[in-house]
């Protein structure tokens, strides 16, 4: 259960900085607040309503601190103070992403056991409907915390998961190399709204302040991780391929306008690490339920 819980934090503090912003003081001020704020509610809950003791949530607290520490928001739309340098504890690569996978897994095998009391549990055993007391409150918690993980920290985990050499400042010589016809699919992709297209494995940006900048997809990729995780529990396996393959037939036309690579690498980097992600949250509901 406590990694259920630690995916949780996780995923709240993302939405949050998904949508605040950490570009002012005041900004970073208030998204801190309201963390901590979000925090302690679950907290509450996780002590009185789940009977886990509370060393063990706090244990689950300085993870979560410590991902927020290391990693940069993503969030789509512009964003303000560039020329900020990054926090260097910041530029820290994929390492917050093994390690805070490498701790779900050792909580997943080794958790000190719940009191089995509290408010949540009798609601679950009791006044709960009947589709959700069949289901073991461990599965149902660990659901709430990938659904909440897979919503903004995914993305902060595939923009970990591009490397360097993708970037859009690396990208700048490819585009000199072939102005005309790059120039006109620049102005295809920026002629839309933030959001309007794509995927949370395309098109990333860093900001000085730091803050990564999804120019489109940050609504799709969530949506897309959320049905891929939720069809693959509910056995649908041949709606999974389909949505995977609808992706494919969708993106291929930028992709085969595209001749440098880069945006077929893109897409093939971070369409894996978010499936990934969203298989592998799915597998951990499943074994979860079954005891």
């Amino acid at each position: 259960m406590l990694a259920g819980v630690l995916l949780t934090l996780v995923g709240l503090a993302d939405v949050v900085r998904a949508r605040t912003g950490t570009d002012a003081a005041p900004r970073r001020v208030g998204t801190s607040s309201v963390i901590v704020l979000l925090w302690a509610a679950v907290t509450a809950v996780a002590v009185l309503g789940l009977g886990i003791a509370v060393w063990s949530v706090l244990v689950t607290v300085v993870l979560a601190a410590l991902w927020v520490a290391t990693t940069i928001p993503v969030r789509s739309g512009g964003a303000p103070g560039r020329g900020r340098p990054v926090p260097w504890l910041r530029r820290s690569g994929s390492w917050p992403a093994v390690l805070l996978a490498v701790a779900v897994a050792v909580l997943l095998l080794w958790s000190p056991p719940a009191d089995a009391s509290g408010f949540v549990v009798d609601w679950h055993r009791d006044a709960g409907p009947a589709f959700v007391g069949a289901v073991p409150l461990p599965a149902l918690v660990a659901g709430i915390g990938s659904a909440l993980f897979l919503v903004d920290s995914a993305n902060v985990v595939v923009a970990q998961a591009l490397p360097p050499g993708l970037s859009p400042d690396a990208r700048a010589g490819a585009v000199a190399a072939e102005p005309t016809r790059r120039k006109r699919f620049d102005w295809r992709r920026t002629a839309r709204a933030p959001g309007a297209d794509g995927n949370a494995d395309a098109d990333a940006d860093a900001d000085a302040d730091g803050t990564v900048t999804l120019k489109g997809g940050r609504m799709i990729g969530p949506i897309e991780r959320l049905l891929l995780a939720g069809f693959s529990l509910a056995g649908a396996f041949p709606v999974v391929a389909a949505l995977i393959a609808a992706k494919g037939i969708v993106r291929f036309p930028e992709i085969r306008r595209e001749t440098t690579g880069y945006q077929a690498e893109y897409f093939l980097i971070g369409s894996l690490v978010s499936w990934a992600m969203a298989f592998t949250a799915a597998g951990m509901c499943w074994l979860l339920a079954l005891g």
